[in-house]
């Protein structure tokens, strides 16, 4: 219960600085949040590592409610769900070129230089 407790208090704690005016999604103020904790050890992995786990490994049964929301849509899915499909193309074509792209530029320098011996060979 520890572990729910915590990443529900981080949860409220973002919806409300959004309320507040941060101008984030309060979800994703909370898991910055919830980060940061556990970067500088103010939340201990163990605390919440079962809790986690568990969420993650029926995060489909979280789904269900907003499946069943989407049928009471299906006019506007209808009526705009070309427009919707074609912003999430774009989307992920975004995602993945600048994911790909930040990745080149950050391990460009990385790159395994081939040993002095095994040029010899």
């Amino acid at each position: 219960m520890l572990g729910l407790l915590i990443i529900f208090g981080f949860q409220l704690l973002g919806i409300a600085l959004h309320k507040l005016g941060v101008p984030l999604p309060g979800s994703v103020l909370g898991l910055l949040l919830f980060t940061a904790a556990l970067a500088i050890g103010l939340v201990k992995l163990e605390w919440v590592d079962r809790t986690a786990t568990f969420l993650v490994r029926h995060m489909m049964l979280l789904f269900i409610p907003v499946m069943a929301g989407l049928t009471q849509l299906s006019a506007e899915l209808r009526r705009d769900g070309v427009a919707l499909l074609a912003s999430l193309v774009v989307s992920l074509l975004a995602v993945i070129l600048t994911t790909g792209g930040l990745a080149h530029f950050l391990l460009r320098d990385h790159q395994t230089a081939i040993p002095a011996s095994a040029e010899k060979e």
